[in-house]
């Protein structure tokens, strides 16, 4: 056989099976050879959405309902979201959204000097996070393709949202709470290049923060847990943090991002916004990259301005002046 034939052969065997190799190892949403996974029966994602609890969920550490209010002003609430058949990662449990939660509050006391974000607390003084799982699947909340018209196209997002606000009654105080929402799963990918990592919509009441990709990609250079699983996280260099780590990372920049986003910030008055962002440098928390070092560089947009009619996070009411 002549080789300017092979070439070409060999190089079209080698991107086949590269594509072959991603899509069955790589992506969450095309899986061809292995079997697809018996779902619970708890599983439904023809009647109406309800919250569900499996065996394996129980745990006496975890809160299935919004505790008392020790507090009942203005604040965010935690929850921690999963689809039917999604793993539990015990985020809650093993306080690593506290972990991450505590890490936003010392970075933001730090560049506010006397501030910090008020979150849902126990009579203990650990954050009240709220364990939730819906009786619908990822595939519910994600919309693969399809033709059926009768099949809802709505985001992630919205469903989320959805979901919590017409469950008003499972939460204390629900006017006076913005909720943060570590959902065990992804938002619909729209670039090729990055996954979208929170959503929330502008002074809205809900902020997300996804904690998986769809597109797998492994955060470590080791085996993290002591069961030999590898850590999947939708931030590209790290994830939720461990106990006791007040790390400011890449994942509580996103999720301080979202937040702030649902209290309204940048308004349209700012100096630098550009479609809810500000544009004036990368390392803001609130540029569309969730920069990690600034709050409002240079503060002209949306904290401590000075701008005459132009809100300024310093006076939230979701915020706390420390003593």
């Amino acid at each position: 056989m002549h080789r300017y034939f092979l070439i070409p052969f060999i190089g079209f065997f080698l991107i086949i099976s590269i594509i072959m190799i991603y899509l069955q190892f790589v992506n969450e949403d095309w899986k061809f050879l292995v079997p697809k996974i018996k779902l619970p029966d708890s599983c439904n994602n023809n009647n109406k959405v309800e919250f569900v609890i499996h065996k394996s969920d129980i745990n006496q550490n975890r809160s299935f309902k919004d505790e008392k209010d020790v507090y009942n002003g203005n604040q965010f609430h935690p929850i921690l979201l999963l689809p039917c058949e999604r793993e539990d990662r015990l985020y809650d449990v093993n306080k690593n959204i506290e972990a991450s939660l505590l890490a936003i509050n010392n970075w933001f006391e730090k560049k506010t000097n006397n501030q910090t974000i008020r979150f849902d607390k126990k009579i203990n003084g650990n954050f009240d996070v709220t364990f939730l799982r819906v009786n619908k699947t990822m595939d519910w909340f994600g919309d693969l393709e399809t033709k059926d018209e009768d099949v809802d196209i709505t985001e992630v997002s919205e469903k989320i949202e959805k979901i919590i606000n017409d469950n008003s009654h499972f939460f204390n105080n629900f006017s006076s709470k913005k909720f943060i929402i570590f959902f065990e799963g992804w938002e619909k990918r729209k670039y090729i290049d990055y996954d979208i990592c929170g959503k929330s919509r502008f002074d809205g009441n809900i902020a997300i923060y996804y904690t998986y990709s769809r597109f797998k990609k492994y955060i470590g250079d080791d085996l993290i847990l002591s069961n030999n699983d590898r850590i999947f996280s939708c931030t590209h260099k790290d994830h939720l943090n461990d106990k006791n780590d007040v790390t400011f990372g890449d994942a509580e920049a996103t999720i301080l991002h979202e937040m702030i986003h649902s209290l309204g910030f940048p308004a349209k008055c700012s100096t630098n916004n550009k479609f809810f962002h500000v544009n004036d440098n990368k390392n803001d928390v609130m540029h569309n990259q969730s920069g990690k070092k600034f709050l409002d560089y240079n503060n002209d947009d949306y904290y401590d301005h000075g701008l005459d009619n132009c809100p300024d996070l310093k006076n939230s009411k979701f915020l706390k002046e420390l003593l």
